[in-house]
């Protein structure tokens, strides 16, 4: 293995080990290995139609978090109102406490609105199981997406 390629795939393994880590873009450093590989070969070996097969995904990976734990939420009950207060609870907690004030912060907030709605913490209890349900099913699927882009991107350099 050359060195750029090894670079290249040392580059993706931080980023898909990134991807089960909510702080770190998992993806997006995939697809900067996969860009990295194609600079050091001149653009020969992977080309830019490949790349932004990869940017698509990149980007699909790297919104996982935002998207499904909105389904779980609403999945579980979330007003619209719930949903995107724990998506601002969520930035604020990683803001002043890292990953489990992210955590914290999105479900509380989501708990403040929910109950402030209904009065019945059966609900609220619901709203955030879901919430929690699809955050915890996006780290799976970021992690799915950034092994298909490389397994696309060794599809790539190989053939």
């Amino acid at each position: 293995m050359d060195g750029p390629l090894a670079i290249a795939l040392l580059i993706m393994i931080v980023g898909t080990i990134g991807a089960l880590v909510p702080a770190l873009p998992g993806p997006a450093l995939v697809w900067l290995g996969a860009l990295y590989y194609a600079w050091q070969t001149g653009w020969t070996v992977v080309g830019w139609p490949s790349l932004l097969l990869l940017l698509a995904l990149a980007v699909l990976g790297g919104t996982t978090d935002l998207w499904m734990s909105y389904f779980g939420a609403r999945t579980g009950g979330a007003s619209l109102g719930g949903t995107l207060a724990s998506l601002v609870g969520g930035v604020i907690g990683l803001l002043i406490f890292s990953l489990p004030g992210a955590i914290l912060g999105a479900l509380l907030a989501l708990a403040l609105v929910e109950f402030s709605r209904h009065r019945d913490w059966r609900r609220v209890l619901r709203a955030g199981g879901g919430w929690l349900i699809g955050s915890l099913l996006s780290a799976l699927v970021e992690v799915l997406i950034c092994l298909v882009m490389i397994g696309l991107f060794l599809l790539a350099v190989w053939v």
